[in-house]
């Protein structure tokens, strides 16, 4: 499997950044679907086989990727599956993920087994299970657009999901106000360690869908409860998180009628099985 680099770098890597955590595999709801290696257990001759045929038969591009924040509403119950939307009305989208690990040498691969964790909101800009001390709408217990899948063996996974919304967050002065463009956020779990990123969308995109499209239409103004008035949309150059990682959206294509996002992820393979996150 063949990734241009330069490809990469100006769309396919759209890689808001990363940022090394110790919850790793051993978080709720992700050990029994996963079931990570505990770092004692032995490598087993279909793990060596996976990592040799990965080195020698493929070819994947690592770059470097910017720290990024999880943000507030990341919870360790996501659901293993694929369909994530769960009834939520919005443009379909699907996002495929490969993880790379980066080998000393420069030998790049695709990194087997990892969980790839995502979550994101919905066209009004909700969460699942949040309160409404943070949101207009209670939904607690709700768990639609999260979930998560494991990497196969060319570190791909491929979620079905739909163009997310905006966002508005109350927040402690001096902030007020928090606002994000739209994004969707992910988690790589290998072993004990973690990855986080964001992934953006493209502003014309997203644009065409606020001025044309239901129920993008209807919320480009929100509201966050303790708030007086409502904000207008925001664009991805004017999200802070986005220009602190100077980072670039994903490129979308339309295939057979459906919005195709797709991504590569660079980490540095610690030991050729884990991985530790990149850092400018």
């Amino acid at each position: 499997m063949e990734f241009d680099r330069r490809a990469f770098v100006n769309g396919l890597g759209a890689v808001a950044g990363a940022s090394l955590g110790g919850a790793g595999l051993g978080a709720a709801g992700l050990v029994q679907a996963a079931e990570p290696r505990s770092g004692r257990t032995p490598i087993t001759r279909k793990e060596w086989d996976a990592i040799i045929g990965s080195q020698f038969g493929g070819k994947l591009s690592c770059v470097e990727t910017a720290e990024a924040t999880e943000g507030p509403f990341y919870y360790e119950s996501s659901p293993l599956r694929r369909a994530v939307a769960e009834g939520q009305r919005g443009m379909p989208l699907r996002l495929g993920v490969t993880l790379g690990g980066l080998a000393d040498g420069g030998r790049c691969f695709p990194l087997a087994g990892a969980v790839i964790d995502i979550w994101q909101t919905s066209p009004a800009g909700l969460y699942s299970n949040v309160g409404r001390d943070l949101q207009l709408v209670d939904t607690t217990g709700q768990s639609f657009l999260r979930g998560h899948q494991v990497t196969d063996a060319k570190g791909y996974v491929e979620f079905d999901t739909i163009v997310p919304g905006w966002e508005i967050v109350p927040a402690a002065p001096p902030v007020g106000v928090a606002m994000r463009t739209t994004h969707i956020h992910v988690k790589a779990f290998h072993d004990r360690e973690v990855l986080t990123t964001q992934l953006y969308l493209p502003d014309a995109l997203i644009d065409q869908l606020y001025a044309d499209v239901e129920p993008y239409k209807s919320h480009r103004l929100l509201k966050a409860p303790g708030l007086d008035r409502a904000y207008e949309r925001i664009r991805n150059g004017q999200d802070r998180f986005y220009n602190m990682a100077k980072a670039q959206p994903m490129t979308v294509e339309r295939v057979n009628g459906v919005l195709v996002a797709k991504t590569t992820i660079g980490v540095i393979s610690q030991g050729e099985r884990g991985f530790r996150t990149l850092f400018r």
